[in-house]
């Protein structure tokens, strides 16, 4: 990631936050044949205070990207991930001079880790039930009371694995290069936008810009 030493996001909880609220993240790689291939994954955080991250996902066993994956397990090739936060539009209006042009801002993060499989029924059901928790913790009821032929079923048809992270990379690319007069005209006109503008105006706060 090109990351100018302005726009790298160091605050740990932050990061979280980010993964938290966007945990679909993209896991990048060469699938079985080589071509370059992206899969979309919600992750999960595994809380483990004073540990090295560790996310956990997994997708359908259907999936050719699967085949790839399997061989970084056995490898312990890096895999990356990528979450995208909130981004929007920035329109040179809010600066103070003419020569100025339009840009974009966002966060992001990516995360590189080795890959470990979770294939046992029991581990998978879980790791399902974790993902479950963090996003309709209602619902767990009724996954556990779907008949066992049918839970054993879909459980077949997923794979799961754990991504043990090695390093990070995170970035907030939200004017920080700019005035402070012109960062305050940005957040206020972000505020008066999109859902999308204003979660890009909330993180501007969040830093104090």
């Amino acid at each position: 990631m090109y990351q100018p030493s302005h726009f790298r996001l160091q605050d740990e909880a932050l990061i979280r936050h980010l993964v938290a609220t966007h945990p679909l993240a993209a896991v990048i790689g060469p699938d079985a044949a080589g071509q370059a291939f992206v899969t979309h994954v919600p992750l999960t955080l595994l809380e483990q205070e004073g540990q090295p991250w560790v996310l956990e996902g997994h997708m359908a066993r259907a999936n050719p990207h699967w085949a790839w994956l399997s061989a970084q397990a056995t490898t312990q090739t890096e895999v990356l991930a990528v979450f995208s936060g909130p981004s929007a539009y920035i329109s040179p209006q809010h600066y103070e001079h003419e020569r100025n042009v339009p840009t974009w801002n966002y966060v992001a993060v990516h995360v590189y880790g080795r890959l470990d499989l979770v294939d046992e029924a029991a581990a998978k059901d879980a790791l399902l039930k974790r993902l479950i928790e963090q996003h309709e913790p209602a619902y767990a009821a009724q996954w556990r009371g779907l008949p066992e032929d049918f839970q054993v079923k879909l459980l077949g048809a997923i794979v799961g694995f754990r991504l043990q992270v090695t390093r990070l990379e995170a970035k907030a690319k939200l004017s920080q290069n700019r005035s402070a007069l012109e960062r305050q005209r940005i957040q206020a006109g972000l505020s008066q936008g999109s859902a999308g503008e204003q979660a890009v105006a909330q993180w501007m706060q969040r830093l104090g810009l």
